[in-house]
């Protein structure tokens, strides 16, 4: 699999995991406002779960895949040029993200309100679902929520540079709890290939002067380095 390939996957998996966020939180206002009583909020409530099932981030994943593609073919992009997940998100709607989100939608719903004794009510609730979709409060969220993943990637660089003037020193304690830090930290950036690949080079070079207590040779950094390029 190509590096490109790899990267769609991750900005994929990272916004499917945002949509669902977004709209299981929808779901729960929309419900709230809607003029029905308790019960009938309930049987909703069981409803919308629907949104946090497999089967609907598969679907998701169809459809952040075909405006993706739909969205390159507009702009003439290739896949190197989608790598960050903001363009990415920028691109996916470019070729209609939300009216592919909004197609799933209706295939989750189908199964629900078909043969249900409160189909009105749940037609009312995907309704309502679907125009939050297609609002600009919808996207607005999304972008919100990306904003808060490059600033991840901010933080878990600064600490990169940090674990880098550690080493410099020499300083093993400093070294070892950077090391630590970013250890936890990389599952939030696991979208970004720079992250990962920096991430491993650090926690090799770690455990090696970890082990030997004394820095290595710049030939031996080089290699280091390069080896989690590759």
């Amino acid at each position: 699999m190509e590096e490109t390939d790899v990267s769609v996957n991750k900005n994929s998996q990272q916004v499917i995991n945002i949509i669902k966020s977004i709209l299981d939180k929808g779901a729960n206002y929309v419900i709230k406002s809607m003029p029905v009583n308790k019960h009938i909020k309930d049987i909703l409530i069981n409803v919308k779960e629907v949104i946090n099932e497999k089967d609907f981030a598969n679907i998701l994943d169809v459809a952040i895949r075909s405006s993706i593609k739909d969205g390159m073919q507009m702009v003439g992009l290739n896949k190197s040029d989608i790598e960050e997940i903001d363009r990415f998100v920028d691109t996916a709607f470019k070729g209609g993200l939300a009216n592919c989100v909004n197609i799933g939608i209706d295939i989750i719903s189908a199964g629900k309100e078909c043969g249900n004794i409160f189909y009105t009510y749940i037609e009312d609730f995907f309704d309502k679902l679907k125009s939050f979709v297609k609002s600009p409060d919808f996207k607005a969220k999304i972008y919100s929520n990306i904003e808060k993943c490059l600033d991840k990637v901010d933080t878990f660089k600064e600490l990169c540079n940090d674990w880098y003037d550690a080493y410099d020193k020499f300083n093993m304690s400093d070294i070892k709890e950077i090391a630590g830090k970013l250890n936890k930290l990389k599952n939030k950036v696991d979208f970004n290939n720079d992250c990962i690949n920096e991430n491993a080079m650090i926690q090799n070079v770690t455990e090696f002067v970890g082990k030997r207590n004394r820095k290595l040779s710049k030939v031996q950094f080089d290699i280091y380095t390069g080896l989690n390029q590759i």
